[in-house]
């Protein structure tokens, strides 16, 4: 038995290709601000810029030094959220460690914020399932890309959310936080493993789901899959110029029903979403 490989590469183009007769003809531009290197994050920017390119939309790099100062990115995060001719922007993640994170993303203005990353944004998608807040006054239209591109692959499986066991390896924002809580809202029973979990095996084993997102190279082995599971790799890391995911594919293509190749999986299904959420943004709050 070898375990379905899910292309979300694939799924990405066909979103691109609708997309891209949606925005012809208009005025959209998409701004990213990277504060230092990272070799994952530039990829991902990369991938950001050429999907622009191919939608006809425009792109606009801030690349800020290492040290910059809690108050000037501040600074400049604010300014380009009032600059008018920006439709979309991100704050790329991660940033350098003596900066506020949250501070600096709860800058970006919720009609702009495509990535679900400011408290404004984040809390109605947190709220209830796709984003209706508690009085029902407040909808969030859009999911997380992240969250996007997991929900799209999950349906090429036909499995059903509600019921099911999920290990969501990896409590970050952009992938395990805004997955854990989507799945709970679909009424799946949620695991979440971080960084401080002693037992990965435990979390895993008996998961029917298993969606990973830390960024560390052969987490994820087929002797703590079960065997016909959905594995979702949303991890992202270079070794000597090449990108990996969080599993060992070797040995759980062996083990699962379902898996995700990296790359040509989750990532750039989740760009694909990001420019899906720019689109429905500009539609609805401009």
């Amino acid at each position: 038995m070898s375990a379905k490989i899910l292309q979300g590469e694939e799924i990405a183009k066909r979103i691109l290709e609708d997309l891209k007769n949606k925005v012809a003809g208009k005025r959209l531009k998409l701004a990213v601000v990277q504060v230092g290197k990272n070799a994952v994050s530039e990829t991902y920017i990369r991938k950001k810029e050429e999907a622009t390119a191919k939608l006809g939309i425009g792109f606009e790099l801030h690349k800020l030094p290492q040290e910059i100062s809690q108050a000037e990115l501040k600074r400049r995060v604010e300014a380009i959220g009032k600059d008018k001719t920006v439709s979309g922007m991100i704050v790329q993640l991660p940033l350098p460690k003596h900066l506020n994170q949250q501070e600096i993303l709860d800058e970006i203005p919720r009609e702009k914020d495509v990535d679900v990353l400011s408290s404004a944004s984040f809390g109605l998608f947190a709220f209830s399932p796709f984003g209706r807040s508690p009085v029902g006054r407040e909808r969030l239209p859009i999911l997380p890309p992240t969250v996007g591109a997991v929900s799209l692959l999950l349906k090429e499986t036909g499995m059903e959310l509600k019921g099911k066991s999920i290990a969501v390896v990896g409590a970050g924002r952009l992938v395990g936080l805004p997955v854990a809580l989507w799945c709970m809202q679909k009424g799946a029973t949620v695991s979440v493993a971080n960084k401080d979990t002693k037992d990965l095996s435990a979390v895993t084993r008996d998961a029917d789901i298993i969606i990973s997102g830390v960024g560390k190279k052969g987490l994820i082995i087929g002797a703590i899959v079960k065997r016909g599971a959905v594995v979702i790799d949303a991890g992202s890391s270079v070794e000597a110029g090449l990108m990996g995911g969080d599993v060992d594919f070797e040995s759980v293509v062996k083990k699962a029903g379902f898996l995700t190749p990296v790359p040509g999986g989750v990532g750039p299904l989740t760009v694909a979403c990001l420019f899906q959420n720019l689109v429905v943004l500009k539609s609805v709050w401009s």
